[in-house]
């Protein structure tokens, strides 16, 4: 049944589109749930910068150790390029995994009683 051919509300479950402003499709969006979305998104987007900082000074720094003690394929231009791309992004992925582990287990242990855990 087509919602705007309906009766009354009622009949489709919907109210009519002049009653509401912030209806998407058929759900409802509150405020605090939309500010607490963009809040969480911007939270791990500022993390996810900070490691990718973090770790692009770590691998340029690892990088320019190695070619000190006079490895000679870190001065390829081709593949030290590379490495500063790819590491810093690996890292992070590697360490949003681990961030999610251990908030999940950490999740998991705060859901248990007491007595379970020990």
């Amino acid at each position: 049944m087509n919602p705007d051919e309906a009766q009354s509300t009622l009949e489709h479950g919907f109210p009519p589109h002049h009653e509401s402003e912030e209806w998407i499709g058929a759900k409802h969006i509150e405020l605090t749930d939309l500010a607490g979305g963009c809040l969480m998104t911007l939270s791990s987007a500022a993390i996810t910068c900070f490691l990718l900082t973090l770790n692009g000074a770590l691998v340029l720094a690892l990088m320019s150790t190695a070619a000190a003690a006079g490895v000679e394929w870190v001065n390829g231009e081709r593949i030290g390029q590379f490495i500063l791309f790819a590491a810093p992004i690996s890292l992070a992925v590697g360490q949003w995994m681990m961030l999610d582990t251990l908030r999940r287990i950490l999740r998991r242990r705060k859901k248990k009683p007491m007595h379970e855990l020990a």
